[in-house]
């Protein structure tokens, strides 16, 4: 392979001299350096000025321009270079002390443990001509070596040397050493220079002295020719401080030509950020694509570079962004050319966080867009996994805007339930098609932007943005949100500052759009969104509470400005908050240009709700009934979390497995509604807070009574380590204000500090909130913690396997998700790895760098099949796992073992894909996928939508297995082969799913539902078989567990949703906390669908009984009146679609009390995408059928509080393609069902 890679090179000009051997008796040297691997035309220049003396070879040390030294015999030659820079160095430690017992070694600048054996003290006009990189330095460096330490008679020239830290402009005659003398020199040319916004335009120095600065010069003249001054500081090291050079002066924004600050100190990195004062702009350049290799990535810096975004991010560097790329000239010569459209867009965004530094408070103009996926009344505020209070965080934004000086209207601010209710009945979005409600939002003072405007803008896009978008969502302006001429965009004006409802992403309102499996791109009304902020209302900055704008279409990270992200961003300054259980949004930073800032939701630990307290007052008896027990216990629903019937199971099993499940629910964590920035919680609630902090970190959770009085100032109550820690902790949660400190600082055009992205319960070290979230290093993952975590659950999961089944797994399925993986460091990986039979191989730095076999003797067990299916989020930041995972696979089915299924798969699939006519190498590739995601650019299952729409179980098995249905981790980036992924689940076992943050479980979104219970659902829908499902829980650091899915579901049921603690902290969130009640329904349902066994008749029966009911008296029917009455709707509407869809064999009475008749209704036909049928029957587990949907029934006033009405659906639209035929049979199947009394459905 090596040769090859040579033979390559050496015609494409980029081989160094031939070897000595050819040459003569010329003295040999070997020169190994990364940065001439990078840019190496210099160097080879100036090796020609002494080729008549000596032969030099160039190495590398693993990509770049030249060949790497691996397998290089370096102590053949008679002198060897070697530039310190890099850790990479260490990784040959052992080749160059082998070197240094025969021949010189010297080792060229700093950076490295290594020594040579030639002292560097003695010759330091090595470092001169070296840290000086001109072609006559290095011909002089040449020159030095082969007369002084090869005793050569050759003239020696003095180095050249230059400062530093210097001004650079390509006009000037020279670099500048101060500020005032450039600033004097610009100001005699360029005009206005004085005045102009400064840009700093930070480089390193290198790319002058090689003549290779041509990026660095096409963006100080596009600075100036958006209006700018330039400010171009070349440093040659990263302790060459910028900030030294500007002293008192300021920057109003920093382009930065690097990835990072300071490469040797991340902290270093940052404060020097913090003493620029704005934030660093990443500026590019792609070393090894050309302009149009770059264009063409599917990547962009992934997923090479990932690892650098990650450490970049470290030190608070924001907006990754490519603006040049290699050029090869004909001679061979390889330079750096500028991508114009790329800079122009770099510029434009630089000078836009220059005027937002600038600009007067009063003059700025925000927009907010706001989540409101699902339209209506009932969902408007935050993204739900968020755990936030849209509308109290707002509340809380504009008055601390006010008292910036911003221009938020001469009005009183509303308080937090008057502007819910506003934000519902005046800025929500419509359902497609009624027109009526986009008219009543004009009148309410909607945004429209008239058609004729809309084309004007729309006209200025690029061509495939706007044929991808017509090839979808037809020509303008579209059906969503559209009326009489006009596009709406539903909205509230506080002065400067509007309140937007966010487009919908649009799965939802088109069929076409459901069933596809491709990248969705913008519908007009999103276009029309985001051309709107920058045309019509001239923005200065976007600060969604929601945005989706991270699954728009285009490179996975580094966006290209023709990009659909590239065109809907612009130049606008994105600054958002995000949780920090989330993964460092690295989708919102790394494909939107975020500037991202961390909050930390109230999390606390449940307690027991009253159905689990009784039990364990019944288990504390003296002695206990254990009649009552396990009647308490039936009661409660605990059966499935036990894994035993409360009934018959014997007493000893029984009573251990109820106080371990109660010990669990206790401990359980729970978010006490949603968080409003830059609130810090009250006194009780940090008690509570710091009590799962305590225990979330692996530690025993103190007595809460304890912890109050300890930070109230009890020193006796806690222990002194204890209670100092959580006096620490109490001290970092009282500085959430940051969180809005830090929204200010960002309006101001300021810089952000980074702080690490973790789930504050597991690791109190995310604290304070108020920072820029910074995720791990990707190529560290696993970590060897995370390596020994997912092992052992690994190896749990095979032994709890074998207890329940009688056997071992032979495959198991995963999802991997990104903010998993960030939490947790990598367990679901290791635990891949552990069962194919592999174990990670890590580098001196700890970066995963390859997988190796463990022999089968060593494993003590068959080895394990795998599928793995990711989220797309997964896909585009942790591509390079994908490789390690599907390399894991080669080696396991390599091995030659009697019991290896993974070899047996493999060779009985490519089998049949020969005999199929597939060439034999296809076959083989083809037959070793085991890594399937949604196609690139797309995200989501989609099945969620699916199923509020009424698709039957069988559909939603199609749409899964197409969206899923593409191959990664091979190299094939996503190329559709959904017969490998079909094949894979036709063996599949088991499936895991893991569970690290404190927030998140599997019924607060529709999410996991849809990938771990659509992995159950195809296995089922293809074999028949319900397979095992086991949550791998990390909720708590240092204690993570299998368990199987029934258990973790039952835990959260509890804790939360059945719990009226949990219920408390949300009716405090008023209209928001209203919407997590809401959201249960449509989760419980999405199970029901794709895991039918899970839910039962018993937790629809509680959940009536709590929300319905209200079983603890909670005032539940006043609360939703006078907070979210859409949220109890729907709701309710949930508990009548399970009815209807047979999930749920609810009572006469029951089905009285939601206004719906008693007797089923007879099935249907499934008419699909024109809309929800209540008469389809569903498959149930064991593959008959189940009593069909029920007929919908005359209103009635069973339930107190709420008016009965006709529901409005809208109905989604057919693809145009459908025939007319269909149209009219599908229509006429809708008037059946119309008959049957579907229009007089009521709505709560």
């Amino acid at each position: 392979m090596r040769a090859i890679v040579a033979l390559l090179l050496l015609f494409s000009g980029f081989m160094a001299p031939a070897s000595v051997q050819a040459q003569g008796a010329r003295p040999r040297i070997a020169f190994v350096s990364i940065h001439i691997a990078e840019m190496p035309t210099i160097a080879r220049a100036a090796a020609k000025r002494v080729e008549g003396s000596m032969a030099i070879d160039f190495f590398g040390l693993g990509g770049g321009l030249l060949p790497g030294i691996e397998g290089v015999d370096l102590g053949s030659y008679d002198l060897v270079l070697i530039d310190a820079a890099g850790p990479r160095l260490l990784n040959f430690s052992e080749q160059i002390e082998t070197a240094k017992r025969r021949t010189k070694v010297l080792i060229v600048g700093a950076g490295t443990p290594i020594t040579g054996n030639v002292d560097p003290a003695q010759h330091p006009d090595v470092a001169r001509y070296w840290d000086n990189a001109t072609e006559d330095n290095y011909a002089g460096l040449f020159a030095y070596a082969g007369a002084r330490l090869l005793g050569l008679p050759l003239v020696v020239p003095q180095p050249q040397v230059f400062p530093d830290l210097a001004l650079w402009h390509p006009d000037a005659p020279k670099p500048f050493a101060t500020f005032p003398d450039y600033l004097s020199w610009e100001a005699g040319h360029l005009p206005g220079a004085g005045t102009r916004p400064r840009i700093g335009v930070l480089f390193y120095r290198s790319l002058v002295l090689a003549n290779n600065a041509a990026v660095v010069s096409a963006l100080i003249r596009e600075i100036e020719r958006q209006g700018g001054v330039p400010i171009p500081i070349w440093r040659e090291a990263g302790r060459d401080l910028a900030s030294s050079l500007l002293g008192s002066e300021r920057l109003d924004a920093l382009i930065l030509c690097a990835n990072r600050l300071d490469y040797a100190d991340a902290k270093a990195g940052a404060a020097e950020a913090a003493r620029l004062g704005v934030p660093p702009l990443m500026c590019a350049t792609d070393y090894r694509r050309t302009p149009e290799a770059w264009r063409k990535s599917l990547g962009g810096f992934a997923p090479d570079q990932t690892g650098e975004l990650a450490l970049s991010e470290l030190e608070g560097i924001v907006e990754p962004m490519v603006v040049g790329a290699r050029a090869v000239a004909p001679d061979g010569a390889v330079g750096y050319v500028a991508l114009a459209d790329q800079v122009r867009w770099r510029v434009a965004r630089a000078m836009a966080w220059a005027r937002l530094h600038r600009l007067p408070n009063a003059e700025k103009r925000i927009v907010i867009p706001y989540h409101n996926e699902e339209p209506g009344e009932a969902d408007v505020g935050s993204d739900p996994d968020s755990y936030m209070d849209a509308q109290g965080s707002i509340v809380a934004l504009l008055t601390r805007l006010r008292a910036e000086g911003y221009d938020v209207g001469p009005d009183p601010i509303p308080d937090a339930a008057t502007l819910s209710k506003r934000m519902a009945e005046a800025g929500s979005n419509t359902r497609t098609g009624d027109m009526a409600a986009l008219r009543a939002r004009i009148a309410q003072g909607a945004i429209t932007v008239p058609l004729a405007t809309y084309l004007d803008w729309y006209a200025m896009l690029p061509a495939d943005v706007r044929q991808a978008t017509e090839a979808r969502w037809g020509p303008p302006p579209g059906r969503i949100m559209t009326v009489d001429g006009q596009i709406v965009i539903p909205a509230l004006r506080f002065g400067k500052v509007t309140l937007v409802a966010h487009p919908i992403w649009g799965v939802q309102a088109d069929a076409g759009a459901l069933a596809a499996k491709g990248a969705l791109p913008p519908h007009h009304q999103y276009l029309a969104f985001y051309l709107w902020m920058q045309k019509g209302e001239h923005a200065d900055a976007y600060l969604p509470m929601f945005t989706q704008l991270s699954l728009m279409p285009g490179k996975q990270e580094g966006p290209a400005a023709g990009d659909a992200v590239g065109v809907l961003i612009g130049a606008l300054p994105h600054i958002q908050p995000l949780p920090l259980q989330a993964n460092g949004g690295v989708g919102n930073k790394r494909r939107t240009q975020a500037v991202t800032i961390g909050f930390m939701p109230e999390i606390v630990r449940a307690g027991l709700n009253p159905d689990l307290a009784a039990i364990a007052k019944l288990l504390d008896g003296k002695p206990a009934d254990q009649r009552s027990v396990r009647d308490a216990a039936i009661r409660a629903g605990a059966a499935g979390a036990l894994g035993l019937d409360p009934a018959s199971a014997p007493w000893q099993a029984l009573e251990p497995a109820l106080r371990r499940y109660l010990e669990e629910a206790a401990g359980a964590p729970m978010p006490m509604g949603g968080h409003i920035l830059g609130r810090a919680p009250d006194l009780a609630t940090v008690a509570r807070l710091v009590q799962a902090m305590l225990a979330g970190n692996g530690g025993t959770a103190p007595d809460l009574v304890a912890v109050t009085r300890s930070l109230a100032g009890d020193d006796t109550a806690l222990a002194p380590e204890m209670a100092a820690q959580a006096h620490d902790y109490a001290a970092r949660l009282a500085q959430a204000p940051r969180e809005m400190d830090a929204v200010v600082a960002a309006l101001s055009g300021g810089y952000v500090a980074p702080g690490p992205m973790q789930d504050a319960i597991r690791n109190p070290d995310a604290l304070p909130a108020g920072r820029n979230p910074y995720t791990l290093d990707v190529r560290a993952i696993p970590t060897p913690a995370a390596w020994a975590t997912g092992a052992k659950l690994a190896d749990d999961m095979i032994a709890q396997h074998r207890a329940r089944t009688g056997k071992p797994p032979r495959k198991v399925a995963f999802v991997l998700w990104s903010g998993e993986t960030a939490q947790n460091g990598g367990t679901s990986e290791a635990q891949i790895f552990r069962l194919l039979g592999v174990r990670p191989v890590w580098n001196s730095r700890g970066q995963v760098v390859d997988v190796t076999l463990e022999p089968r003797a060593a494993l003590g067990r068959p080895r394990v099949d795998v599928l793995v299916t990711t989220s797309g989020t997964y896909r585009d930041h942790f591509g390079d796992k994908l490789g390690l995972v599907s390399r894991a696979v080669a080696l396991a089915s390599a091995a030659g073992e009697p019991d290896n299924p993974i070899r047996a798969e493999t060779q009985a699939r490519a089998a049949a894909l020969r005999r199929a006519g597939v060439p034999a190498e296809v076959a083989e590739r083809r037959a070793l996928r085991r890594i399937f995601s949604t196609a690139p650019g797309a995200y989501s299952p989609s099945t969620q939508f699916a199923n509020r729409e009424g698709w039957s179980p069988e559909r939603m098995n199609r749409l899964y297995e197409a969206r899923l249905g593409h191959a990664y981790g091979d190299g094939s980036d996503g190329e559709a082969d959904g017969a490998a992924f079909v094949a894979n689940l036709e063996h599949v076992d088991a499936a895991v799913f893991g569970r690290s943050s404190s927030a998140y479980g599997l019924l607060d979104t529709p999410m996991p539902a849809a990938y771990l219970g659509g992995l159950a659902m195809a296995v089922r829908q293809r074999t028949g078989r319900n397979i095992e499902t086991y949550v791998a829980n990390g909720q708590v650091a240092g204690e993570a567990r299998i368990e199987t899915l029934d258990r973790f579901y039952a835990r959260e049921r509890d804790s939360r949703y059945l719990n009226p603690e949990w219920i408390k902290g949300m009716q405090a969130s008023g209209y928001n906390g209203a919407r997590y009640m809401a959201d249960l329904t449509d989760s419980m349902l999405l199970w029901e669908a794709t895991k039918p066994d899970l839910v039962t008749d018993r937790d629809w029966e509680a959940v009536r009984d709590v929300y319905l009911h209200d079983r603890y008296d909670l005032g539940l029917d006043r609360f939703f009146a006078e907070a979210n009455p859409a949220a109890r709707a729907k709701l309710v509407a949930g508990m009548r679609d399970a009815i209807e869809r047979g999930n749920w064999h609810a009572d006469a009475a029951t089905r009285r009390e939601l206004g719906m008749e008693a007797v089923a209704m007879a099935p249907a036909p499934d008419v699909g995408s024109l809309g929800h049928v209540p008469g389809a029957s569903r498959p149930t587990a064991g593959g008959g059928k189940i009593p069909a949907r029920a007929a919908p029934a005359s209103p009635s006033n069973a339930v107190s509080g709420f008016e009965l009405v006709p529901e409005q659906r809208t109905l989604s639209p057919q693809p145009a393609s459908r025939s007319w035929t269909e149209l009219l049979g599908a229509l006429a199947t809708l008037l059946l069902v119309c008959g049957a009394g579907f229009s007089a459905r009521p709505r709560w």
